[in-house]
């Protein structure tokens, strides 16, 4: 079926559109649930600063869409892109048409161009890796289906205790987590406030399922993060590790959000993360991969 009309601008009118063609999407790739809800959607297609473009076949339908938003870090001037192609019209051109203009980093203003995906595909990355994109970045996203299955069974090493996320316990909550992951690749060296505002600045963030764990004599060892149907975080103390505590701190927040009432529990987790075979053998299962690729060189 032909494209009618060829491209043209994305509006504000087409964002329904754009959640219905991401819904497709993601049924057929998996992927980040999130990655079909509007407000989502919102903040990479109609961002301030951004620039955005369609594809509608003859029967009305938009079947294509492309946006690209400026972000500047550290004084380099760099762009987002994004873009979805309906499943039902791939193979005719659409992802390289909109790929090639997406990467065209003066649409605004900027130096270079990062491009992330929700839902990576093979021929997605061979089309990317073809127009001379190196992947930078990867999660897998998993899921645990809280109503149909009891978390495992795996308690606390012995003598360890949990106490529930409270503003008294913050900066000790924030000292494992730095110590959990310093050596990581990638760590952004936030300060505790920093840390904070990220983990608690969204109204689905659950301090009675975010936990941290203290040994005997006082030490505290590892945490979890929670929010509305999310583990967030986990971590562990190097020294710590080999212990299944990291499994007992997921498994607890499992049994609460179940408790009360939470149908379902999703995490990401890097792809170079041996943790996700840890996930996967407590029960989560996949649901695609998302990932951030850039210009080589």
């Amino acid at each position: 079926m032909e494209i009618e009309s060829g491209w043209r601008a994305l509006t504000a009118d087409d964002l329904p559109a754009v959640a219905a063609l991401a819904r497709r999407c993601l049924a057929a790739d998996g992927g980040m649930p999130l990655a079909a809800d509007p407000s989502f959607l919102a903040r990479r297609f109609a961002a301030d600063g951004g620039l955005g473009r369609v594809a509608v076949d003859p029967a009305g339908t938009l079947v294509a869409a492309g946006a690209v938003r400026p972000q500047k870090t550290n004084g380099v001037r760099r762009a987002v892109a994004t873009g979805l192609v309906d499943p039902a019209h791939r193979g005719r051109g659409l992802g390289t048409a909109l790929l090639d203009w997406l990467l065209d980093p003066a649409l605004v203003g900027a130096d270079r161009v990062t491009l992330e995906t929700e839902a990576l595909t093979d021929p997605a990355r061979d089309l990317f890796t073809a127009r001379g994109l190196r992947q930078t970045f990867a999660e897998d996203v998993l899921r645990f289906d809280l109503a149909g299955a009891e978390p495992p069974r795996i308690d606390l090493p012995a003598g360890l205790t949990v106490r529930s996320w409270s503003p008294e316990l913050v900066e000790r909550f924030f000292a494992v987590y730095h110590d959990a992951f310093a050596q990581r690749p990638g760590f952004p060296g936030w300060s505790v406030g920093q840390w904070v505002e990220w983990t608690t600045d969204d109204e689905d963030f659950r301090p009675d399922w975010s936990l941290l764990a203290t040994d005997p004599a006082g030490a505290d060892l590892g945490f979890v993060t929670a929010g509305q149907g999310w583990i967030v975080q986990v971590g562990v103390r190097p020294p710590a590790r080999g212990r299944r505590l990291g499994a007992a701190l997921v498994v607890e927040a499992l049994r609460r959000m179940r408790a009360d009432g939470s149908a379902e529990a999703l995490l990401d987790v890097n792809v170079d993360n041996p943790a996700v075979h840890l996930y996967r053998r407590l029960g989560f299962t996949d649901l695609g991969r998302r990932a951030r690729f850039e210009p080589a060189g």
